[in-house]
């Protein structure tokens, strides 16, 4: 059955996007330029026509014969997988060489060609080369005529020169660059040639897709082979929204080109790319760039080739003294902070040195990164087509760097922003790179900070369409545009408000001021805190400041914004002025209402000296008051097992069990649900801990994260289902990422069954508003979160997790936000006894959530616990939402 290209290109990684959907541009690197017409056959829409900008020495122009035979066949399959097949075959024969892959492609996808042989070209050469492409292109029609007729009208030559003066904007592009192009050139000219063609090229707004070819028997040595693939390479990872395929093992068999036929007369091996032979740089490289580069062919190999170069020496990162990256990588530093960069070793014994630091910071501060043209939306003529990571090299040699040294790269005068740093250094004479980690300098908390942190990335006109993995939009971390710069910082803090235009954003916000002057608008600094906008109709910016007269929001405050370039720190007068603007509306985060709030405790444990107190009728949770009681749910982690036997056999030396009124008094405080996925769950066994369900369920306290008696294991993640006002719901899991000695199935939910796991995360959010999950994980007594604990966050939230409470560090953990959901990585101890000398053991938090009537999380806050012989007293709750890391 014949299927339509178009219909098979849905499916496809070119398939073409809806108008105005953001663009990512798919590189593809091979060795035979005959890899470019099997890759563009199964990704390009066939009848699509694009114009391929061919920069190569040789014009490739040799026609097949009978080449409708090739094309009929590329379009007569019934899916996707079988036009793969048919290709495979293709190559394992040898049908396309490297001299005659562009024929077979045209007149669609391939429309027009530009043929780039050279800088510049002479009349009489440009003529000459001319005539020859054209009779190649045409050389089989009088004996197998084409259904399309003549192609020469189809096939242009013309110089760089040229090329740069009259390159076709208005068309779909595909570039295609074989490096024999630089052959011979000495290295400073290879790499200003390449840079020329790179600059020209990656810039296109149109353009749909760029192969390379590698083309090892037309250059002189492997050392100019991995020369220029390092430069291939490296200018592709500049481009953040390219997507990189790398195919070093795929061959085409029987080659008939002319130089594989010179070679063979001379009987000489035709040489092809050998990644054995990569130079220290290139290994380096993709050593620190696998995650950005995509290899299909022949995995293991390349996995076995990776794991061989990484054995030969240490492993270099990069970290930041005194600080540690948020969930989504980034690290996160007040710019107040001093604080130094490290070049951190694997195994730590070993010695980098003769290191060199690279900043990389946006190319450009201006780009649109929709299919749409200025025609379309005016305002964006001139802008960029992508976002490019432009490197600078920072004067250091040393293993340590001083965030002092990158102030100039962050935001003048105010030292904020973004800004992403590698290192490259030798260990044991070995070249060794580090993956670029992004730092994040910001002022002030809350919503404030997550607006200064943007400072010093570029603008990008339809950023929230943006798409990397699971992230989407600003958090891409690549750029906004003037809604979306305002949406990320309330994101930020916990607030999950799509990507939106200035209209759009109205709609998710409270109306303080409509058609407001400069200072006719009474604000609070508690409106500041959470987020106070102006928003001029088609544009928006954040209220940064609160100069005197204090509450009032006049022409002296300061407001950010983000048009036109990257983030901006001005007056409100100022930027009226700017817009032309005299009135405006004022905008704010809606307070949530205090009948929704939801309370999560730290860790419980009501055995050992709390069950003493508990059996003089002493109430653990005395300190926290009703606080709880008047809450629409609270929950916490129970680390102990209430029971009534008396001896009973425990499994370890720290075993904790609590007498039965201790579910009484967890009822009383207000606790409707405990999770009992913990490392202290099975203290006295499978039996015991059923009991200890039994008697919490028969005091009004439900339990999450075990599977009831005569259940499956894989059945313990199962959430229960929690109503909240306004006819909404929760649904609440618990879950253990701790190690176990039994090797028995667990009667405990456990990450080591993600299956399951997210089985039930699927099926409670079709039966929730709202689903959290308590997790107990990390390393105890420590601050410091694990990067195991950070990849099981940003899982739960892909898989639909609204918010992730954890536990059992015994010491506070940071509150972090992925998605615009929260992340509280260790709320500390709410009841624990056993060390009251260890100040990091008596402090805790409640993590209160503040819910919208639809059940959507609108505040995220800590409010601070300090426990007195293991009991918690509520200190007084802060002003304002905690959103720091």
């Amino acid at each position: 059955m014949k299927i339509r290209a178009a219909a098979l290109a849905a499916a496809l990684l070119l398939s073409h996007a809806a108008p105005g959907a953001a663009r990512a541009l798919p590189i593809y690197i091979e060795d035979s330029h005959s890899g470019s017409f099997y890759w563009l056959a199964q990704h390009l829409d066939l009848d699509e026509p694009c114009t391929l900008l061919h920069f190569d020495a040789h014009s490739d122009a040799s026609a097949v014969f009978d080449s409708d035979i090739i094309r009929a066949a590329l379009r007569h399959v019934t899916s996707p997988n079988e036009r793969q097949e048919l290709l495979e075959r293709w190559r394992g024969q040898g049908t396309i060489q490297c001299f005659d892959w562009i024929e077979p492609l045209m007149p669609a996808p391939i429309g027009n060609v530009l043929w780039v042989p050279a800088a510049s070209l002479p009349e009489a050469e440009k003529t000459r080369r001319t005539s020859t492409a054209h009779t190649q292109i045409d050389g089989h029609l009088e004996a197998a005529p084409r259904q399309d007729g003549s192609f020469q009208h189809r096939y242009d030559v013309l110089s760089l020169d040229r090329l740069t003066r009259d390159l076709p904007v208005s068309q779909p592009l595909v570039a295609t660059i074989d490096l024999d192009y630089f052959a011979g050139l000495p290295g400073a000219e290879q790499t200003a040639a390449f840079a020329r063609i790179w600059d020209l090229v990656a810039q296109q707004p149109n353009l749909r897709a760029m192969t390379f070819a590698i083309s090892r028997p037309y250059l002189q040595s492997d050392e100019e082979a991995n020369r220029l693939l390092l430069q291939a390479l490296r200018a592709a990872l500049s481009l953040p929204t390219a997507h990189l395929q790398f195919e070093p093992f795929l061959r085409i068999e029987n080659d008939q080109s002319s130089r594989a036929r010179e070679l063979r007369q001379k009987k000489q091996p035709v040489p092809s790319y050998a990644l054995a032979q990569a130079s220290p740089e290139l290994r380096a490289l993709l050593l620190a760039q696998r995650d950005r580069i995509q290899v299909n062919h022949d995995q293991d190999r390349w996995t076995a080739v990776l794991r061989e170069w990484e054995s030969a020496t240490a492993r270099l990162h990069l970290e930041v003294d005194d600080a540690e990256p948020s969930t989504d990588g980034a690290w996160r530093i007040p710019s107040t902070q001093s604080t130094t960069l490290r070049v951190v070793a694997e195994p730590w014994l070993a010695k980098p040195d003769h290191v060199e630091w690279v900043a990389l910071v946006p190319k450009n501060c201006y780009c649109n990164v929709t299919d749409l043209n200025p025609e379309q939306v005016g305002f964006v003529a001139g802008a960029a087509a992508r976002p490019i990571w432009s490197e600078q090299r920072i004067d250091c040699t040393n293993t340590t760097l001083p965030l002092a040294r990158l102030d100039s790269l962050f935001t003048p005068r105010t030292h904020y922003g973004s800004i992403r740093v590698y290192a490259r250094a030798t260990v044991d004479s070995i070249l060794r790179e580090t993956p670029a980690i992004e730092i994040r300098r910001y002022a002030g908390t809350g919503f404030r900070a997550a607006i200064t942190e943007q400072f010093g990335l570029p603008y990008l006109f339809g950023s929230g369409q943006l798409s990397n993995g699971r992230d989407t939009g600003p958090e891409t971390n690549l750029g906004a545009d003037c809604a979306n710069f305002i949406v990320y910082a309330l994101r930020r803090q916990g607030r999950r408000i799509p990507w939106s235009d200035p209209k759009a954003l109205r709609t998710k916000l409270a109306l303080v001021a409509s058609s407001a002057k400069a200072g006719g608008t009474r604000i609070t600094e508690e409106e500041l805190e959470r987020g106070l906008i102006v928003n001029l109709g088609a544009h928006v910016a954040a209220v940064m400041q609160d100069r005197p007269p204090v509450g009032l929001l006049d022409a002296n405050d300061l407001v950010a914004h983000q048009l036109k370039g990257i983030p901006e720190l001005l007056t409100l007068g100022e930027l009226l002025r700017q817009r032309n603007r005299e009135n405006f509306d004022v905008l704010t985060v809606p307070s949530a209402q205090d009948d929704q709030t939801i309370f999560f405790g730290g860790d419980i444990m009501l055995g050992r000296t709390c069950a003493d107190k508990i059996a003089r009728a002493i109430d653990p949770f005395a300190g926290l008051g009703n606080l709880l009681q008047h809450s629409s749910l609270a929950a916490a982690n129970l680390e102990c097992v209430i029971t009534k036997e008396k001896n009973l056999s425990s499994s370890g030396p720290y075993s904790f069990s609590a007498p039965v009124q201790a579910a009484a008094f967890l009822h009383q405080a207000g606790f409707r649900a405990v999770g009992l996925a913990n490392n202290h769950a099975l203290d006295f066994g499978v039996n015991a801990l059923h009991q200890c369900a039994r008697i919490l369920s028969e005091a009004n306290v439900e339990t999450v994260g075990i599977a009831a008696a005569g259940d499956r294991p894989e059945d313990a993640p199962a959430a229960r289902i929690f109503d909240l006002p306004g006819n909404q719901n929760l649904a609440l899991l618990a879950v253990s990422d701790l190690p176990r000695r039994e090797t028995a199935p667990s009667a405990i939910a456990e990450t080591t069954d993600r299956a399951s796991l997210s089985l039930a995360i699927g099926r409670a959010r079709e039966k929730a508003s709202l689903v959290a999950c308590l997790v107990h994980w990390g390393i105890e007594n420590t601050a410091g979160v694990t990067e195991r604990q950070r990849e099981l966050a940003r899982w739960l939230i892909d898989q639909g997790v609204d918010a992730v409470v954890g536990s059992h560090s015994h010491c506070l953990q940071p509150l972090d936000f992925y998605h615009g959901r929260p992340i509280a990585y260790s709320l500390g101890n709410l009841v624990f006894d056993g060390a009251p000398g260890v100040t990091s053991w008596n402090r805790g938090t409640l993590l209160q959530l503040r819910l919208s009537p639809a059940a959507k999380i609108e505040t995220a806050t800590l409010l601070p616990v300090l426990l007195q012989d293991g009991l918690p007293f509520l200190q007084a709750p802060p002003k304002r939402a905690i959103a720091q890391d």
